[in-house]
C-alpha cells in the first residue's frame, strides 16, 4: 500500500485567506484570517512584491494579461510555509483520529 500525502487525502487545503474590497465611494474593507498580524503583513507584502514583478514582466511582453502561474504565488521553502504545512498535518491527524 502506498503512503498518501496530505494533498492526496484532503486536496490543496486553504489555510489562510484575505479579501480586500473597495466600494465606488472609496471605502475599503479587509476580511479573512486577520488575527495573526505578522502573517497577514507577510501575505500582503508578498502579494505586493509579486504584483510589482508581474506587471514589470507584463510590460516587457513576458506575461499573459490574465494567467498567473500558481508557482509564482507560492510560499515555497519559507518558515511561513513550514507553519502552514504543520497546521495541515495537525488537521489531517485530527481527522484521522491520531
Amino acid at each position: 500500500m502506498t503512503a498518501q500525502t496530505l494533498d492526496d487525502l484532503h486536496g490543496d487545503t486553504v489555510v489562510a485567506t484575505l479579501t480586500i474590497s473597495v466600494t465606488r465611494a472609496g471605502n475599503m474593507s479587509l476580511a479573512g484570517s486577520i488575527t495573526d498580524e505578522a502573517y497577514i503583513q507577510f501575505m500582503l507584502e508578498s502579494a505586493m512584491q509579486y504584483m510589482k514583478g508581474y506587471h514589470a514582466q507584463q510590460k516587457l511582453g513576458n506575461r499573459s494579461a490574465i494567467l498567473v502561474p500558481a508557482h509564482d504565488t507560492a510560499l515555497v521553502g519559507t518558515p511561513e510555509e513550514k507553519r502552514l504545512l504543520e497546521a495541515r498535518h495537525e488537521l489531517a491527524n485530527a481527522m484521522d483520529g491520531r
